[in-house]
């Protein structure tokens, strides 16, 4: 082979693993709720919901 084709390969190599990376850091940073429920698990205030009739 070439000495070309083999930078290109190594180059190939280099940002597909750079993206890999990148992808799965981003999964574990993401945060899995986007709601946290207040500290007795209860809302604050006299708010009944009725479901159905």
């Amino acid at each position: 082979m070439k000495k070309n084709h083999l930078m290109l390969i190594a180059m190939l190599a280099a940002g597909t693993a750079t993206f890999l990376i990148a992808l799965l850091r981003r999964r574990e940073l993401a945060s899995p709720t986007p709601y946290d429920r207040p500290r007795g698990g209860e809302r604050e205030g006299d708010f009944e919901l009725f479901i159905g009739s």
